[in-house]
């Protein structure tokens, strides 16, 4: 029986595993057509087991040689560099196409014309050759080796070189910006995420051979919280089938809670430790893509946002930076929300209760909003005074607060939750209801009417009657409170002021 594979690569024998017919096209059109390119994508993303599989397409045809530089990133003399590449060639056919292959001996970088004419006169096929992790090589050897191959590209039919793949994290910027070299950009190709059908393709492959169903909600939870991040995703469906749900037959909404709570806080998830890891090597700009949204202007030749781009810690939002993997976004605004301690019981004194705000199991937000607002007139002189809103400051404090009520009554505060083709700052579900709010600071009168239109969307589309609109401001004169209707949809508008006097005036 097969599972979800959460290591690659993916062995479709023995895991789960989702075709990708059109991306597969484009990479055998380039070789059909004597192409040389370089395909790209962060790491966990399903490169390898892609590579893999052209490798089983075109072996019957062509001779494909994969290999990876991965243990090259120490060499910096061209004799070792040869000895290891011959090395992993040769393993190559005695291990993966179980040939025995002995290689022709070369001593220079410039004699691998002469290697891969040799190559193909001993089998008599058209040579592919595959190269991940290209990235690591040192500087000097990478450009020698590409020299060679940009002389072999000019007569590669006589070299019978069909195509040379280069594979890497993210994208080989020197080669692609040499106008001389076959890798040039128009023959990049990234490899994507899962789609939404092919997450769920995944699932139903569990489904179909096992009998174990999951919830059609708990299929959307998947997908939604991985964004269709390959390694996230088999890491969520195996959780889920070999721990939480193991032995019944249907997986529910509370077993997804359970794994998405061990992973936001018991487990060292691999794919959630390397965002993280990358993103404390950028904290200031990752704080403000994090907590100020839109606000960073996508620019893949800033170094920054290159480096967080290409290890998959942020991606490209219709030109502004984004988190786009929802479990990634929840860790980091975990890791790096600002510290407020102790507010506990500033926010929630002895003697104050939740019961105070349900009434028939309906959460009376609004009134729950005003004991905020007197929080905050006790306190935000001392927790807001001096700080970037862009720090996250104003939406982790309401997070904090609404959490140690609504979780008292088992409910839950979810930060930055897709709803209706978009995101919500902050999502309560309490007893099966939800309240959606948006979280705003310090904006125009024009930003202020397209927050209202955008809730109001928000609200509509998920079905529900009102929304709630925070806003914090700097030029207020006071708090303020107000109520808009719209085709019978409230949007509740809470102004909350935020210049205070210095914590030192403060009695």
């Amino acid at each position: 029986m097969r599972r979800f594979c959460t290591s690659g690569p993916v062995d479709r024998k023995t895991c789960y595993y989702v075709e990708r017919p059109e991306l597969m096209k484009e990479a055998i059109d380039h070789i059909e057509n004597w192409r040389y390119f370089t395909v790209s994508a962060p790491r966990q993303s399903g490169k390898t087991t892609f590579l893999n599989d052209i490798v089983e397409k075109i072996k019957d045809k062509y001779l494909p040689i994969f290999i990876s530089f991965e243990s090259f990133g120490n060499i910096k003399i061209e004799e070792k560099f040869i000895k290891q590449f011959t090395k992993k060639i040769k393993n190559f056919f005695d291990f993966n196409m179980k040939i025995e292959f002995e290689p022709k001996k070369i001593a220079a970088i410039s004699d691998l014309d002469e290697y891969i004419m040799d190559i193909n006169e001993k089998f008599g096929k058209e040579v592919i050759l595959m190269i991940d992790e290209f990235e690591i090589l040192e500087e000097k050897l990478m450009n020698e080796f590409l020299h060679v191959i940009r002389d072999i590209y000019h007569s590669r039919q006589g070299y019978k070189l069909r195509s040379v793949i280069l594979i890497s994290v993210g994208y080989l910027s020197g080669v692609l910006e040499d106008n001389a070299s076959p890798f040039n950009i128009a023959e990049h190709m990234e490899v994507p995420y899962f789609t939404k059908e092919q997450v769920y393709d995944l699932l139903n492959q569990h489904e179909k051979e096992t009998g174990q169903v999951f919830e059609e909600k708990v299929k959307g939870l998947i997908w939604h919280n991985a964004g269709g991040q390959p390694g996230l995703t088999n890491a969520l469906a195996y959780d889920l089938v070999a721990k939480k749900a193991k032995g019944e037959k249907i997986i529910t909404e509370k077993h997804f809670e359970k794994t998405l709570y061990d992973f936001m806080h018991q487990y060292i998830d691999k794919n959630i430790s390397n965002i993280i890891s990358k993103a404390e090597k950028e904290k200031e700009l990752i704080m403000k893509i994090l907590f100020e949204p839109e606000s960073v202007e996508f620019n893949i030749y800033d170094e920054r946002i290159n480096y967080l781009y290409l290890n998959g810690v942020i991606d490209n939002c219709e030109g502004k930076c984004c988190v786009r993997v929802p479990l990634y976004y929840k860790a980091l605004y975990d890791r790096f929300k600002p510290q407020i301690n102790g507010e506990k019981d500033k926010m929630k004194p002895f003697g104050e209760t939740v019961k105070n705000y349900i009434n028939n199991g309906v959460l009376d937000l609004n009134k729950l909003m005003k004991r905020y607002t007197t929080y905050v007139k006790q306190r935000g002189a001392i927790m807001f005074k001096g700080r970037n809103y862009y720090e996250g400051v104003y939406q982790y404090n309401l997070d904090q607060f609404l959490s140690l009520y609504v979780e008292a009554a088992e409910g839950k505060v979810y930060p930055e939750t897709q709803v209706g083709g978009g995101r919500i700052d902050l999502l309560i579900n309490l007893n099966n209801r939800e309240y959606l709010i948006e979280v705003k600071a310090n904006i125009d009168s024009d930003e202020y009417e397209k927050a209202k239109k955008q809730l109001f969307e928000y609200v509509t589309r998920r079905g529900l009657k009102e929304g709630w609109l925070i806003i914090y401001s700097n030029t207020i004169e006071d708090f303020k409170y107000l109520m808009e209707e719209k085709d019978g949809v409230k949007i509740h508008v809470w102004f909350i002021k935020t210049n205070f006097e210095n914590p030192s005036e403060v009695k």
